[in-house]
């Protein structure tokens, strides 16, 4: 594969490429600004992140629109009588949603650990650092020359927009310097109405960029690969689809589609780190979301 890197000077990268899930978010806060440098310190190709909205169609960076698995919103009494019932991925839960809350509330509340009881290193630095917009992602300078996917979310915060998602991303790139940056972009999204208007909304205005249609738990079967193919560059599958006896990558690179998977975590490791993503690196698959990617890229040098 690669060749369709070669839009962005990338052809001669090695593969797999390794994408920093949400920042090195095994060691800091997810989805923070600190997340994200520090992922690219220790050695990953680029960084994905997630994209929802305010109630004030701010495009801010969380996972989902729910707020209080990673932010401390549960602590500001300020924003008690925000809480409500609602729906995320088909489930109904009771917490507070950023699309009733505007930018600045939001910038209001800090980060916290999602998994604290198994990342006590990243829970240290809980309440430190702010939730940052996808602005301030474009503006950062250790961005340069990296991948960033993008990941456009689905979820009800959708339902306060007048414009899409996907245009109002656009709208940040155009009025943003980013570009400037020899950035690589990648759009992804598990929702495909979302991922098919956001490559619309780009291409009108001239933005260069891949795009990855994400899915989980699906057979191969089930899956039109020659239509995906004809409309996308890229799957992101999750590890157990990969790991599987469906032959995704052989059949997706034979229709010119990259196959990435997510996601890599050391924790899930039930003999050694080195074997946890050699069994991933063997599949030949294209790119790895880690969410510790230096212990990756140390697997991948000390390979060669």
């Amino acid at each position: 594969m690669g060749k369709i890197w070669k839009y962005f000077g990338k052809a001669n990268i090695l593969k797999p490429r390794v994408i920093a899930h949400r920042g090195a978010s095994g060691d800091r806060p997810e989805n923070t600004l600190a997340a994200f440098e520090l992922g690219l310190q220790q050695g990953a190709d680029g960084i994905e992140f997630d994209v929802v909205n305010t109630a004030d169609s701010a495009l801010v960076i969380r996972h989902e629109n729910a707020l209080s698995g990673t932010t401390d919103v549960n602590k500001r009494n300020e924003f008690a009588n925000l809480r409500r019932s609602g729906v995320v991925e088909e489930r109904e839960i009771s917490d507070w949603f950023t699309e009733d809350l505007s930018l600045e509330q939001v910038k209001a509340l800090r980060a916290v650990e999602r998994m604290p009881d198994i990342r006590p290193g990243s829970a240290k630095f809980d309440s430190e650092f702010e939730i940052p917009t996808l602005r301030e992602i474009f503006d950062s300078s250790f961005i340069e020359g990296k991948i960033l996917v993008v990941e456009l979310k689905r979820g009800t915060h959708l339902s306060v927009l007048k414009r899409t998602i996907g245009e109002l991303t656009a709208n940040e790139i155009v009025d943003s310097n980013v570009l400037s940056k020899s950035v690589s972009l990648v759009v992804e999204s598990f929702d495909l109405e979302i991922l098919l208007d956001a490559k619309k909304q780009f291409e009108e205005k001239g933005i260069l960029a891949l795009y990855f249609f994400a899915i989980d738990s699906t057979k191969i079967v089930d899956v039109d690969l020659v239509q995906l193919a004809k409309e996308f560059d890229g799957l992101s599958i999750a590890t157990h689809m990969l790991l599987s006896t469906d032959t995704w990558v052989e059949s997706c690179h034979e229709l010119g589609l990259e196959v990435w998977v997510y996601t890599a975590r050391a924790e899930n490791a039930t003999t050694t780190i080195e074997a946890y993503y050699e069994e991933l690196i063997q599949t030949g698959v294209d790119g790895i979301f880690a969410d510790q990617p230096d212990l990756l890229r140390r697997v991948l040098d000390e390979r060669g």
